[in-house]
């Protein structure tokens, strides 16, 4: 067919065929239906969706998208089928969903690292692993200044929720911790760190050192890492991502606290890491594991 016939046959389908297949199969299905929500009993079932499928030097053909597996043989497809005489592309799509928000960004109970977490009063940022002090008591979340403390404007004691605001997160329903202990950022002088803690709150469940779909993490690894060396990280904004240190001990890096990263070769992404040491002696801390 050109490609006139076929749009004029998709809209003709569209207009006559289509609701007369689709209340027969509703009416059809009505009958054997079991209980259910009535918000999901009353979505429109998935039948068919048509376009235009090219075909070369042929012309054009009508392309018949079956959303449901039932019907990729049944009379009402064969119906299609003989008002376009023949000429079908015919293929299984299945039903088009939205895409399913991530683990690191959903509400994670027992809490892992990694996942999204935040000052009530901060988009979000990441759980990046539990601590216990060094003298006392107490089991803590680490993560930087600006997602825990909003960056020097947060109070001792305030809510910090998971999953964090953006990601669905409300107080006091999703509180996890309190804010605890913070190193402030400075505005002109440069800061070696940018870290804080978060008190859990009681009866918080947790898996201290699980790192999802990297195993588990064992401790404190070498101080130095050679150019080359890899490694990973887990992030609320980008899941598990692997990489190659290319360069360490930068001084007068500039940090804007925006979502995502840029950069790295062919724009695949470029992460800053400060040394956990250095993070765990200013808060006076060790992993907890």
């Amino acid at each position: 067919m050109n490609l006139d016939s076929v749009r004029d046959l998709k809209q003709s389908l569209a207009a006559h065929l289509l609701p007369k297949i689709e209340s027969t199969i509703t009416a059809r299905a009505a009958f054997g239906r079991a209980a259910a929500p009535i918000a999901r009993a009353s979505e429109p079932p998935p039948f068919f969706a048509l376009g235009v499928a090219p075909d070369g030097k042929r012309g054009d053909r009508l392309a018949v998208r079956v959303q449901k597996r039932a019907f990729q043989e049944s009379r009402e497809l064969e119906m299609i089928t003989q008002q376009a005489k023949g000429e079908v592309d015919v293929r299984y799509v299945g039903r088009v969903s939205k895409r399913a928000t991530p683990w690191y960004q959903q509400r994670q109970r027992p809490l892992l690292i990694g996942g999204s977490i935040g000052h009530v009063k901060v988009t979000a940022g990441t759980l990046g692993c539990f601590v216990k002090p060094r003298t006392g008591t107490g089991l803590f979340v680490l993560s930087n200044n600006h997602v825990l403390a909003d960056e020097n404007r947060g109070k001792r004691g305030d809510d910090i929720i998971q999953p964090g605001t953006i990601d669905g997160g409300n107080a006091p329903e999703d509180v996890v911790a309190k804010l605890g202990d913070f190193v402030r950022l400075k505005k002109i002088s440069p800061n070696a760190v940018d870290c804080a803690l978060g008190e859990l709150v009681a009866d918080i469940p947790t898996d201290l050192n699980k790192l999802r779909g990297n195993g588990r993490l064992s401790g404190l690894g070498d101080a130095f890492l050679d150019e080359g060396t890899e490694v990973t990280k887990i992030g609320r904004t980008t899941g598990l991502t692997h990489g190659r240190v290319t360069a360490f001990e930068l001084d007068n890096v500039v940090v804007g606290f925006d979502i995502g990263d840029q950069g790295g070769a062919n724009g695949q992404g470029l992460t800053y890491a400060n040394p956990l040491r250095t993070v765990l002696d200013m808060l006076k801390v060790e992993l907890a594991l």
